[in-house]
């Protein structure tokens, strides 16, 4: 058996996200089905971490074991070769068994991209379209309270229940402008579900002043699922690297 790791980016617009539900529009399934249609192995692509409906791919990272007699370069091409045009594997290499696509990383970045100008319907399905203006310097206080490892159960959707740790390190959050976008940067070694998302509409509510930013600390503190029930649209959220330790 081989083990290949695999760099894919995607434009999440028309699919339910990565993970596969029986519904034949996942990415995780339709990589799936094209490795099959290669090999006629069924295998599991695992991947780096889970993205929803919506949400946009540079640099997800699965693996998928086979016995099949392909070296890196060829899969790459085979796979390539059947994937629709907005789905695209950026490399492949061969591995040991060691490499775990989830497992093995070491830290994550998530950007998340507002449109600062005027309405713009060409970008609708790839930036957050922000009728009010930021003040990005208050953005910025406010997320310093997050940065460090913190109890993040008042900005992510799992429950206490089924993942009763919901602690997490967020290492940094950078904000660059660019021309009219505001790109959020968001490192660190793992996040909850919906956590990049949560975060960045409540740094929106500061930014349009309707939370102050010692707020954001009070909520965080509170660790409790009632205080944040603002989400971030998924079409402005980038997987855009995922780094691994290379021992």
């Amino acid at each position: 058996m081989r083990r290949f790791k695999c760099i894919v980016s995607y434009d999440g617009s028309n699919y339910i996200g990565w993970q596969s539900q029986n519904k034949n529009n996942s990415i995780q399934e339709i990589i799936e089905g094209v490795i099959k249609r290669v090999s006629n192995e069924e295998v599991n692509a695992v991947a780096a971490g889970r993205t929803d409906a919506k949400v946009h791919a540079y640099g997800q990272v699965f693996h998928f074991d086979t016995t099949f007699y392909l070296d890196a370069n060829r899969w790459r091409m085979a796979i390539n070769g059947y994937l629709p045009k907005d789905i695209f594997l950026r490399s492949v290499e061969e591995v040991d068994d060691n490499f775990h696509a989830r497992f093995s990383v070491k830290e994550k970045q998530y950007d998340y991209l507002i449109n600062l100008g005027e309405y713009d319907v060409c970008n609708v399905n790839y930036m957050y379209q922000c009728r009010h203006k930021l003040d990005i310097e208050k953005m910025k206080e406010a997320s310093l309270y997050l940065i460090g490892v913190h109890d993040f159960s008042s900005f992510c959707a799992n429950s206490i229940e089924k993942f009763p740790n919901q602690v997490r390190e967020v290492k940094e959050i950078r904000f660059t402008v660019e021309k009219n976008t505001l790109r959020l940067s968001y490192i660190g070694k793992g996040f909850l579900r919906y956590m990049v998302r949560m975060l960045t509409a409540t740094l929106i509510e500061v930014g349009r002043g309707r939370l102050e930013p010692v707020q954001v600390k009070e909520m965080l503190e509170a660790r409790s699922k009632d205080v944040c029930r603002l989400n971030a649209e998924p079409q402005g959220l980038y997987l855009m690297r995922i780094d691994y330790d290379t021992k």
